[in-house]
């Protein structure tokens, strides 16, 4: 009794701690990655419908989601492929968004049925195994999808698919291996609620309970429907709580749960903690550029597509004839410029800009290029990382501010288009920017979050230094 009673509250520390971990850790991380997944799937589906390889949902618009519902897996015919696939994937994309923006990632609100159903919902398409050959039909058909969307591709539409769906690939692992690491703290957490709970009720009779295996499930099925009422009672999970209880080899059994929660490598860091790692804080902050990358694609190929039905002009048999003798006799292209309005958001006064259209988009190429590596952690992240820390912030500053302004611009773009591409053929094909825009300030709002926690930290510490203090003195 006195060991079970040690080996509760034991569990009982080693929980807490990890619920903070979690809560302040690992699921911020876990919506961060669903995140990128949400704009690399919403990337991908905008272009499978723009190719005609899927048809839309045509209510998808209307749809009104309060939950998860899994999407559709069964089998269907190759010649429905268009509508079903268009279905479904609408419907993940959907449902991507619900979590995205409406589910709370803590560890209170994701208890073990909802963890369950974002492991399913992660299964409708199997991007880490996307192939035609699939015996899975969803996975099947978009590989198949894919494979159509790439052939005779421009660059830059086979560049930004092939990014999209690496990004899918390594963000679905991440979150997965982060689900599961949940749901076996949900477990753990379970088992230690039916301790603290019934068997720490006054009326649990613990010494007929302990006589026996049998007696013990028989007296927590006695009181569990006045503790719980209706709650799910999960047998399997009281099961080994039981033979945490009882069985010859308990105490092994309960080293093996308080190392499963990690409760040394948690206790570890609190006394010897010297607080966070400034570099590596910095280089979380990189990877946010990262996760700009495929919103700065898609931005690229909407703007390119909203410019030329902006300047575009009906070809004449004498236009076609004016195009081929300045290309013969080397003679450039007149330089496309528009003129925006910038409305400053503090003073609300408005400016007028010119935005040369060739400049604008080679910036914004440059920029996903460069940041594409980031994600990936190839060459542009190691340069960075092999930088002074003092480097890196002024580059994480300069893209921020850089950042900053092309939004403000793009944002006006989106306004100007509406207003100026008035011809009725015209006018229904422009791509509106707004849900990219809103995800583009998003990324930019985390980054000046991140920028400033480093900055209060380093000027933290350099106080606590001329008072002669150091990070393990608080």
């Amino acid at each position: 009794m006195e060991e079970t009673s040690n080996f509760s509250e034991q569990l009982e520390s080693a929980l807490n701690a990890k619920k903070q971990w979690f809560d302040t850790t690992k699921l911020p991380e876990i919506l961060e990655k669903y995140r990128l997944l949400y704009t690399c799937v919403r990337t991908i589906n905008e272009l499978l419908v723009k190719k005609s390889i899927i048809i839309p949902d045509p209510y998808k618009s209307d749809k009104r989601i309060s939950d998860i519902v899994i999407p559709e897996t069964s089998s269907f015919s190759e010649q429905d492929m268009s509508k079903v696939l268009g279905d479904r994937f609408g419907n993940y994309e959907i449902m991507l968004d619900f979590v995205c923006n409406y589910m709370r990632f803590t560890v209170e609100n994701l208890p073990i049925g909802r963890v369950k159903q974002l492991i399913d919902l992660n299964q409708v398409f199997q991007w880490d195994s996307l192939s035609t050959n699939s015996v899975k039909p969803n996975t099947r058909a978009l590989a198949n999808a894919l494979s159509e969307a790439k052939l005779n591709a421009p660059s830059v539409t086979l560049s930004m698919l092939n990014d999209s769906v690496d990004k899918c690939v390594n963000s679905v692992i991440q979150i997965n291996t982060g689900l599961s690491e949940l749901a076996t703290f949900q477990r753990e957490a379970y088992k230690a609620k039916i301790r603290k709970d019934i068997i720490g009720h006054k009326d649990f009779k613990k010494e007929t309970a302990f006589e026996s295996s049998e007696n013990e499930m028989a007296e927590i099925k006695r009181l569990y429907p006045k503790v719980f009422g209706k709650k799910s009672f999960y047998t399997d999970l009281i099961n080994e709580l039981i033979k945490e209880d009882q069985a010859p080899n308990k105490l092994e059994l309960q080293q093996k749960v308080l190392k499963k929660l990690g409760i040394n490598e948690v206790e570890s860091r609190k006394p010897q903690n010297k607080g966070p790692d400034t570099r590596e804080m910095l280089m979380s902050t990189i990877m946010v550029f990262g996760g700009i990358a495929p919103i700065l694609t898609q931005l690229y190929i909407k703007l390119v597509e909203n410019f030329e039905l902006l300047f575009y002009v009906k070809k004449t048999f004498f236009s076609k004839l004016l195009a081929k003798l300045k290309k013969s006799l080397n003679i450039p292209d007149k330089a496309k410029v528009v003129t925006v309005s910038i409305v400053d958001q503090r003073s609300g006064t408005k400016t007028e800009q010119k935005i040369v259209v060739n400049e604008l988009l080679e910036e914004i190429d440059s920029k996903k290029r460069v940041y594409m590596g980031f994600a990936s952690k190839g060459n542009e992240y190691n340069k960075v990382m092999s930088a002074s820390e003092t480097t890196i912030l002024t580059y994480i500053n300069k893209q921020i501010s850089e950042n900053q302004s092309l939004y403000t611009v793009l944002n006006a773009l989106d306004e100007y288009f509406k207003v100026n591409i008035v011809e009725p053929t015209l006018k229904p094909k422009v791509k509106g920017m707004k849900i990219d825009l809103s995800s583009y300030k998003n990324a930019v709002l985390t980054l000046n979050k991140k920028r400033s926690d480093y900055v209060s930290l380093v000027e933290e510490r350099e106080q606590m230094r001329k008072l002669g203090m150091s990070a393990n003195d608080v």
